[in-house]
């Protein structure tokens, strides 16, 4: 990640500072004057958006659901001598001794 300084001189406004992936960030040095700084540092920052956060949002998805794996393993094993107790007690009371 790089820093993009959008910086205007009118004191009605403020500076921003916003952070993007390197390859945004380079591009800036090769604009064209069809678009300027501002509105490709909004743009970029659009794009960051709509690309990473679904990603970042999966990602916890996916963590969470292995974390979950983990406590459903850990409760089986833990239950396991519990269900073979119960299968012995089953088989005994239906073979009558």
């Amino acid at each position: 990640m790089s820093e993009v300084f959008a910086v205007n001189k009118n004191r009605k406004t403020k500076e921003v500072i916003v952070r993007l992936p390197r390859n945004y960030a380079t591009d800036i040095s090769s604009l064209n004057n069809a678009v300027s700084q501002e509105e490709y540092v909004y743009i970029s920052t659009k794009k960051v958006i709509n690309q990473v956060e679904p990603n970042l949002i999966r990602e916890a998805m996916m963590r969470g659901y292995v974390e979950m794996s983990h406590i459903n393993l850990t409760l089986a094993s833990e239950s396991l001598h519990l269900e073979y107790e119960a299968e012995h007690t089953w088989e005994r009371l239906v073979s009558g001794g």
